[in-house]
This record gives structure tokens, sequence and C-alpha cells, in this order.
């Protein structure tokens, strides 16, 4: 079909060349206006049908389709698929040898396809750019598209030359496609491209089918308890990004050995063929979970991913929405978690510094290559680091060769799997010698020298000054050589002719363009990269305020993008919109309406106030701890009244306050000083500060936190109902059930006393809690309530090894606590009495400063929970002591004069015969028939407690 033709019945064609029913919402638009020959810029989310907009209008022009694609992986699949279908579809990449290009691009030229699928760096080679001119492509598909831009989260150079290129091609009509562009990055695109009046289309970035939440997760033990909730409850596969290659073995370790899940790892560290074997497993279902850089993923097409999980925060909110759109392209439910620890902001600020390093760090790197004889140069990046002396990571390595290949300063020669390369530099004339005739400078008598050129200049068949990959051992073989003799014909051609050859090498081969040139003759636009380092810290302090944010996340989102729908959502499904449970992610809402709780937070606010909004909440929070750090010291925050107000709070936890407080609107982290925060109050937070209005203060705080600041600190226990009866996300109590039906389990005696359990183990073994017995696998003990080996085994999460190490245990403390028989042929060990760590005894007073080795014995703690007005069986559970000895302790607390009410412990019929006793004959015990059967221990508590009071 040619541009002018009025278009066909789409839909026809679409059933009967892609067997499909009907275009996804925003296709046909697209297709219409490519088939019409217009320019198009065309932002469609993850998951939206991007390549048929360019492979439909491909097979209906007449005319090459030239589609540029920046991974081979991604190429492969949509040529196999194309070809499925009887369409006429190709690509030409490195995983061809040779012959097989060549005889790749003859075909195109003889006009047998109609897609041609590239990558950027192809149009390195004038050869290639001159051949594809002279076929005048009908359209140019640009993918991945914000890899153009500067202000992409994934900008590459090669990319930045397909605007030239196009030029080169004759400017046919061109389409642009990516799944995430802001406005910014639009423009920026068109630029680029030079695209004429494009027709722009965005799609709506929502995806309903898919959930958000943030878990505030600051070590790695909270992000491996969050990560396996998350997995437990997205049941299929699932992506979990991590930012280190490290991490990822980590990562998947954890899943494999304590989870038993079989997880596999992608990252840029493998070689090509274990990646490609842990794609293939995930993507066919024979591995559940892929633990990945951010170099898995992009064109992965697998429909049927269940949760996305960020183990580390990502650098910006294009990155993470694209990597979380991986999610539910079925259409079904998915969840995208991100976990959240306030020092990965840091991780990433580091990964800004080395992509953007300063001039000084450029130069020194090309002063040390400059001063090396080799020629070319043979060094790992890694390598130049070490040796130049680079104060920064590897990365800023490659990028400052980057800059000065692209100042002209030095050429690279990229590797490739066990290939050298081959250049020779001619192009046209060279002084007067025709290329093809460098043989006439050979000496006729050199007969090996004479076959090596000739096998050479057969390889690069007329590709003059670009370089040509090959394998030494192949063109040995095929000119009867074995591997000396080639080498040694090499180096002699190499020496006399204008030839390039750089052997099979692991690293880059570098060669300096003129040693002569000094560093500050290179010209490096600077201040164009410091302008974009600010970029990406803006970036990254965006993708912060959406981990802190409050608001709907999907509005959060859409708003970033630009979609004008995005003030009008409250989605309903986020985390902060109430469709996940905070518990779930271990970081639920807390309404904090206890005066001790409340005391807290307004130290907090008065400590930030103090400090003037002149640091960050780190440095507010060892001021609040009383750190004696130096710098606390040389700012005068010593001299405040605040330093120290929180001695018993660690300084992660007074952050992860500060960061609940800026999510909630109490405090604000501006950026003021290179893209630093520092905190200050609100305009909320002055109110609360000023007023101190009694009320609730709403936080998102974990668990423990949440507990640690209702009672105040270290040295407060909690009231009965706080224990009994936190507060969840919705303002219910979680004793009540949630919309499933099931009763969260925090408060249940049973379930305390056996985390009371669990954590005797977890410290006996020096391992989180989590990796003894999970959360879900210990609610899910509690409330099937086994009593027998076999039932306790049938329980999702407890295997055999637990089984064995743990079973006979908590069968044992099961069987106490409720009372039931234990029917096992084993002899259960009894549960150890687990005691608090030590604390200063408390007072009416309000929190006391302690010291590290302050001691509080045991029966003050059993007394304590009794006077909140905790039962009996709750203290022993709590405390993991027997009936007998939460007696012995309430005894011994009450003959030390401490007020302790026997009504605690017997009912009032007991407690008035007992009285009526006592006034006839004094300490005497009674008889049993007074007594009552089993009370004979409590007789003594009886007396001392009557005695206390």
């Amino acid at each position: 079909m040619s541009l002018t033709e009025p278009a066909p019945d789409l839909e026809g064609e679409l059933n009967d060349r892609f067997g499909l029913e009907e275009f996804r919402p925003g296709q046909r638009e697209v297709i219409e206006h490519v088939l019409r020959g217009r320019d198009v810029l065309c932002v469609m989310p993850t998951g939206g049908g991007k390549s048929l907009c360019y492979q439909f209008p491909a097979v209906m022009l007449s005319g090459l389709t030239l589609v540029i694609s920046p991974l081979i992986a991604l190429m492969k699949d949509q040529v196999d698929g194309l070809t499925q279908r009887g369409l006429r579809a190709t690509l030409i990449n490195s995983t061809l040898d040779l012959s097989e290009q060549r005889a790749r691009m003859m075909e195109i030229e003889a006009g047998l396809y109609d897609l041609v699928y590239v990558a950027p760096e192809r149009f390195r080679s004038t050869q290639f750019v001159k051949t594809i001119a002279r076929l005048k492509p009908a359209l140019l598909a640009v993918d991945e598209a914000h890899c153009i831009s500067q202000w992409g989260h994934d900008f590459r150079p090669d990319y930045a030359r397909i605007g030239i290129a196009r030029k080169a091609l004759g400017s046919p009509p061109c389409i642009a496609l990516t799944a995430t562009a802001t406005d910014l990055v639009r423009r920026d695109i068109a630029d680029q491209l030079e695209l004429r009046d494009p027709a722009v289309f965005v799609a709506g970035f929502d995806r309903p089918n898919l959930t958000y939440a943030v878990v505030d997760a600051n070590r790695d033990a909270d992000k491996l308890a969050a990560l396996s909730r998350t997995l437990d409850e997205s049941k299929g596969s699932a992506i979990v990004y991590a930012s280190s290659r490290l991490k990822c073995e980590d990562v998947a370790g954890f899943l494999r050995k304590e989870l038993r899940r079989d997880a596999v790892v992608y990252h840029a560290g493998m070689t090509r063929e274990d990646r490609t074997s842990a794609q293939d497993r995930f993507m066919s279902g024979k591995a559940e979970i892929v633990v990945a850089t951010n170099a898995f993923g992009m064109g992965v097409d697998k429909a049927d991913i269940r949760a996305v999980v960020h183990y580390n925060m990502p650098g910006t909110l294009e990155a993470y929405y694209q990597e979380a759109g991986r999610a539910g392209r079925d259409g079904l439910p998915a969840r995208c978690v991100l976990l959240y620890a306030a020092g990965d902001r840091a991780l990433q600020e580091r990964f800004i510094e080395n992509e953007y390093p300063p001039p000084d760090v450029v130069f020194q790197v090309y002063e040390f290559l400059r001063g090396l004889d080799a020629d070319p140069i043979e060094l790992t990046q890694t390598e130049i680091k070490n040796e130049a002396g680079v104060g920064l990571g590897e990365s800023a390595v490659g990028t400052s060769l980057k800059l000065l290949e692209g100042a002209g300063a030095i050429e690279r020669f990229l590797p490739r799997e066990n290939m050298g390369i081959i250049r020779i530099n001619v192009e046209g004339n060279d002084a007067g010698i025709e290329p093809g005739s460098l043989i006439h400078r050979v000496g006729t008598q050199a007969h090996v020298q004479r076959t090596v050129l000739l096998g050479l200049e057969g390889l690069v068949n007329r590709r003059y000054a670009e370089p040509v990959y090959f394998h030494p051992d192949d063109l040995a073989a095929s000119l009867g050589l074995d591997r000396p003799a080639l080498w040694r014909a090499l180096k002699a051609l190499t020496a006399e002719l204008p030839i390039d050859y750089v052997p099979p090498f692991r690293g880059n081969a570098i060669r300096v363009t003129d040693r002569s040139r000094r560093a500050r003759d290179i010209k490096i636009d600077f201040a164009r990269l410091l302008k974009r380092k600010q970029g990406e810290y803006d970036k990254l302090e965006r993708v912060v305020q959406y981990a802190r944010t409050r608001k709907c996340r999907r509005a959060f989102v859409l708003s970033y993008f630009g979609d004008e729908k995005a003030d009008r959502v409250h989605c309903g499904r986020c985390d902060n919109c109430g469709g996940e449970s905070g518990d779930a992610f271990g970081r639920p809402v807390i309404v904090i309406d206890a005066p001790e709780g409340r005391e807290v937070i307004l130290k907090v606010l008065s400590g930030i106030a103090r400090a003037k909004g002149r640091v960050g909440k780190t440095v507010v929070a060892q001021m609040l701890k009383g750190s004696g750090a130096e710098k606390l010291e040389k700012l005068g925050l010593k001299k405040l009244s605040t330093f120290g107000i929180l001695p018993d709070f660690a300084q992660p936890e007074l952050t992860q306050l500060i960061d609940a407080l800026v999510a909630s609107g109490f405090v604000e982290a501006p950026e003021v000083d290179r893209f630093r925060p520092v905190v200050q109050l609100t305009e909320r937070g002055w109110d609360l500060l000023r007023n101190q209005e009694p009320g609730p203060i709403d936080l998102a705080l974990s668990d423990e936190l949440a507990a640690k600041v209702l009672r105040g600190g270290l040295d407060r226990l909690p009231s009965r109902q706080e224990f009994v009866k936190p507060i969840s996300a919705s303002g219910r109590s979680k004793s009540e059930a949630d919309e499933s039906g099931r009763a969260p389990l925090n408060g249940d005696p049973l379930y305390e006393h056996l985390k009371a359990l669990r954590l005797e183990w977890s410290r006996a073994e020096k391992r989180p809690a989590f990796q003894i017995i999970t959360n879900q696998t210990l609610e899910a003990i509690v409330q099937g309530r086994p009593a027998t080996p076999q039932a306790l085994a049938a329980i999702k999460g407890f295997g055999a090894a637990k089984l064995e190490r743990y079973g006979a245990a908590l069968l044992a403390a099961i069987s106490e606590f409720l009372g039931i028989p234990v029917a096992s042929d084993q002899k259960p060990e009894p549960a150890k009495l687990l005691a608090p760590p030590p604390m200063a005894p408390s007072t009416t007073a309000g929190p006391i400063a302690r010291s590290s080795n302050s001691y509080v014995p045991t029966e003050e703690w059993t007394w304590r929970l009794l006077d909140r007005g905790f039962t009996l069986d709750e203290v022993g559970a709590i405390r993991s002591l027997d009936r007998a000895a939460v007696i012995r302790h309430a005894t011994l607390a009450a003959r030390q004069g401490k007020a302790v009410s026997p009504a605690i412990f017997l009912s009032p019929e007991t407690l008035s015969k007992w009285h009526s006793w006592r006034v006839d004959h004094g300490d005497l015990p009674p008889p049993v028939e007074v007594l009552g059967a089993d009370a004979a221990d409590l007789w003594a508590l009886f007396v001392a407690g009557s005695r206390s009071k």
C-alpha cells in the first residue's frame, strides 16, 4: 500500500495477518497516522501493545520498515513471533557471524523482508547506513525512545545518533515509542529525532489491575520479612528487583533456602548463557521467581506475573513504573511493592555521583591513559580505577571513557566473547591506493602475510574504517595456518599498513588518538553534565516523595507523567487508599492517643523546631538520641534542651519517626543545599507543638516502633488496652475481624506466647525471627492449634527440618498453654522462660534515662504487667511463664511491699471464704475444703497481697 491510498479494512487485516479480533485502546489511531506518513510519538504503558503500532503498518506499506530496538533478546522474540505468522521479518545483530550478516544484508537488498530489526549500534557502520539509504525505507520505528533523551532514565549515547542516521537514510517517516516519558522527555525525543509536526499519542498510564504499596523496612531483616509476606500473599510468578549483583545473590539464596521457593538470578555479571538460562526458566514457569538488577525485563512479555517487588529503591519514577508495569499483563490483579529504606537514597546518590564524575576525575583517567606505552591499551575499568587511583567507583571510569570518546580524545573497541577486531583504515583513496589493493604493499616473498591480508580483506568486505569482529581461530583454520603464524603475520601487517588489530579481550581496548593532546585541551561540556546530574537528583527526590506520600499512590504516579485525570484519582486499592492492609505489609497506620506516645511525638517535633531547619533528619535523630558525634558539637546542637531527650530510642527508630511525621504532614524536608534535604515543621506541625491539644495522631510505623512509642520508650510497659487492641489503619481494633473474616492475631495470648518462644530461639541462634518461623506460619499454627507432629507438619511453611528442630517444643508450649495432651512419641522439651531485656524501674514522672547495665529482677517484670491489668494467663503468655511461676513472682513482689491484688487470681467466692478464715485463724493455711482444689500455691500470695495493701 502507498501512503496516499485510502486505509483498508484495518480490523480485517488485523485478524488476517495477526490473528487478533480488535485493536487495543489507542492502537488504531496511532496506526492510521503512521499509514498516512505522519511522524508519530507514541507513549503507551508497558503491556499496552506498542509493537503492533509499527508491525501492522510495516506489512501494509510498500517498502522496508527499519526497527531500532535496544535488546537482542527482544528482537529475536519479536522476529520469531512474526515469522511464525508468515510475516517477513529478520534481524541484524552481533549474534550473527559475519558471513550470515552479509547474507542477510543481501536478502534485505533483494526486498525479501518487510521488517528489519537492528540495534542502535548498527548505525556506527557507514556501509550499513549507505545500504539502507539505497533502499529508501518507508518507515523508521524507534522502540524504547526514551533512551534518546538526556532527560530519560536510560540514556544511551548510540540512541543519540539516530537523528543523524535518519537524515542519512533520507528522513523517512518515523514513529518513536516508549512506555514512560514525562512531557520534558517527550519534547526532547521529538527534537533529537527532528520529528516533523508529530502526532503525539499519550495513552493512559493507569493500570487499574495493579495495586501499589510501600513498606518501611530500614534493615535487611525487615525487607526479607516483608518480601516473604508479599510473596506468600501473591501466588504465582514474581520479579524481585535489587540494586546490586551481590544483593540479588543474597535475596535469591534466602528465597531458596528459607522459603523453599524456586528462584533464579539475573544480572550483568553473569555469562550470556547463564542469563539466557535464567530467563528461559522464569519465562517457562520452571522458576517461580527471578531476582534481578534492572538489566532484566525490557521486552520480557510474561503475562502472569503476580507481583513485582523492589527490594531497593530505584533511582527514578520512570524506572519504577516501567519495572512495576511488568506485573499483571494478563489483566488480572497484581501487586507492586516498594521496600523503602532511607539508606537506599544514599546508594542511589552514589550511583549518580559515579554516573556524572567531576572534571578532575575524567582528566585523571585521561592523563593515566596518555602516559601508558601500550597501543591499544588493554585494561578493564576496574584495572584503570585501581591503577589510576580513581576515588569513585568503577562506573565513574566507564562514564569518563564515554566522555573522552565523545570528545575524540580516545577511541574504544568493545569486546565480544572470543572475538578479535580488525579495522582497515582507508576510506575511498588512501594516498592514491584503491581500497582492496593493499596487497601491493606487501612483498611478494611474504607469502603468509599476503595470505592473511587477503583473508582480512575478505572479512572486511569493503567495510573500511569500521571495526569488524571475527574469530581468529576460525580465520587461521580457513587460511590453513596455526594461531602463532596468524599472530606473527597480523603483527607485521599492523606495523606496516593502516590496519588495526585488537585480539580477543575481556575488557575495553582503548587507543589514545593524540598523545600530545593535554587534558586542558579536551572540550567536554561539563555544564551540561552538571545540569543532567541535577535532573537525576530531582528525579530521585520524586521517588522519595512517592515512598513518603500519604496521597493515593496511583494518583501520584499519574500526576508525575502528566495524566490529566490524576487529580480526580482515588484508587481505593493502594495502601494509602485503604485497599492494601497496612498490617499485611508491616507498615500499619497507628493512632497515637496514649499520653506517653504523644509525649514522644512532641519531643521529636520540639527537637526539629530547635534545629531551625539547618540539618537533615539523621542529625536531628542523633541530637534527640544524645549522640556523641563531633558534628553535633560543631553545630551547637549539644547545647539545646532537646539534646538526649529520647535516649531510649535508637537513631534509626528516630529517623523512621521523622519520616512518618513527614508522611503525615507535620514535617517537611525541602532540598536546600546541593539537593540535600533539611527537616523543618509545617504549619500543621507547629499547631500540634504549640497547642498540644489532646487528640489522635496518625503515623505509619512498624509494629515494633509503634509499640515502643505507645509506651513512651523502653522503660515503660503498654497498658493492657494498648497491648491487646492496637489500632489498625482503618481505625478498628485489630482484635476485630477484617474483611476476609479472619481476626488478626496480634494480642492473642497463644500467638504472643509462641512469638516469645520464637524470639528466644532467634536470640540463641543469632538469626532473625522470621528465619526461624515466619509470621504467616505462626498465625497458621495458632489458628490450627495442632496437637500432633503430623498436624504441625501439615501447616504450610513448616517443613520437615523445622519440625525436627522446633516441633516438640512448639507442641509442648501449645499443650501447656491450652491444657491439651500432646500426641507424640517424642518427649518434648519444655519451653524455656524468656525474660525481657533489663530496664530501669518506671515511675509516674515519665521516662527515665538508664544506663546500659541497669538490671531489673524478673519478678519485677511480672508485677509490672499485673499492675497494668493483664490477666494471669496473659502475663504467662507474654513472659512465657507457667502459672506457678507467675504466682511465685507476684508473691515476691507483694512481700516487697508492691500492691498486688489477689483478685487477679481468685474468684470473688474464694476471696470471701479466705477473708473469713483469716479473720478467725490469721495466716494459718486453711484446709482444702476452704482453699479449694489446686489453690495451695495462692495462699501465700493472698497473705502477702493482703499485707501489701
